[in-house]
């Protein structure tokens, strides 16, 4: 059986990245207030625009944080060194 709910609501969902956002808002909120759409409906279209806009975390890779860590080292090691040239000048 046709159900117009589900259809508009999987036509929005599908929109999400293809569509602007607002567009897609502006869409679900007309259907909400003829009564197409629930506000569990609208709930899941907001849901899926904030994940669609939610920025992704690369994953540190381990070679990175090894090179960080040679680096640091080399930085900590060339302070050592300056430190005790300057002192040594010092006297």
């Amino acid at each position: 059986m046709f159900s117009l709910r589900n259809f508009v609501k999987t036509g929005l969902l599908k929109a999400i990245g293809i569509q602007s956002d607002y567009w897609v808002m502006l869409t679900a909120a007309n259907w909400f207030t003829k009564g197409v759409l629930e506000e569990e409906d609208m709930i899941e279209i907001q849901t899926k625009i904030d994940e669609k806009n939610t920025p992704v975390e690369e994953p540190i890779i381990e070679e990175e944080i090894e090179q960080d860590s040679a680096e640091i080292e080399e930085e900590t090691v060339e302070s050592a060194e300056n430190i005790v040239e300057e002192s040594e000048d010092a006297e």
